[in-house]
């Protein structure tokens, strides 16, 4: 009998693991996070609401699209539109594009363009000095006016542990820093460092001029699973 329910439990075990798919991201149909957005100074900038609109599994993993709203500091909002965050064999995998500005983007959804490149990648377990996969993403645009961006994420390493205090609650988190080349309309590059915390996601990043001062920062402000 005990064999059975450690049989029992066991495989219960592993149906959750297989339906969670990674650990640093549970999400559902609603799930919804609030990023409020700082200068270097503390001011509050605006907020970034995520809400998952949209939540199918499959037998590996899970494929969701969440709906993208912002705030401004006078708390008026604008939807900005959707991404998807797709998790396959314990991976979780940031469509790159999600990191084009905005307004670029906005101003280039008439004309043809073509994208190429790999996402980001978040794997289920993380430990500290480990070294994670770089990723890259080319857009170019066709046309009269031809153009290409790119966008390249490199030497990502998790750097170490911390326990975060949030409004959103209190985390313990993996840190992650990498490095951010961007060739849009203007050349940029700059360092980021990123707390990732089982089941929410990320709960802060802090971004880094080529001169390591703080630029600006985020944080999880709000979080209903």
């Amino acid at each position: 009998m005990k064999k059975y329910l450690l049989l029992a439990a066991s495989i219960l075990f592993s149906l959750a693991l297989s339906a969670q798919c990674n650990q640093y991201y549970h999400v559902k149909n609603g799930t919804s996070w609030t990023i409020s957005n700082y200068n270097a100074k503390g001011k509050l900038q605006g907020k970034t609401i995520q809400k998952i609109t949209a939540y199918t599994e499959s037998s590996n993993g899970f494929e969701a699209t969440f709906e993208i709203t912002a705030v401004d500091k006078k708390g008026e909002q604008t939807t900005l539109g959707s991404s998807t965050l797709i998790c396959q064999d314990g991976v979780i995998y940031f469509d790159m594009k999600d990191l084009f500005p905005e307004e670029q983007m906005q101003a280039m959804q008439d004309f043809d363009m073509s994208v190429e490149g790999t996402n980001l990648e978040l794997p289920a377990n993380l430990k500290t000095g480990q070294e994670l996969k770089d990723a890259n993403i080319i857009m170019n645009i066709s046309g009269p006016m031809a153009m290409a961006f790119k966008i390249d994420v490199t030497e990502r390493k998790v750097i170490g542990e911390e326990t975060l205090n949030t409004p959103a609650g209190s985390f313990e988190c993996f840190k992650i820093s990498q490095n951010i080349q961007m060739k849009t309309i203007i050349k940029m590059e700059m360092r980021s460092i990123e707390w990732y915390s089982k089941e929410v996601g990320m709960v802060k990043s802090e971004s880094y001029n080529k001169k390591n001062k703080l630029v600006s920062y985020s944080l999880l402000t709000a979080y209903n699973y």
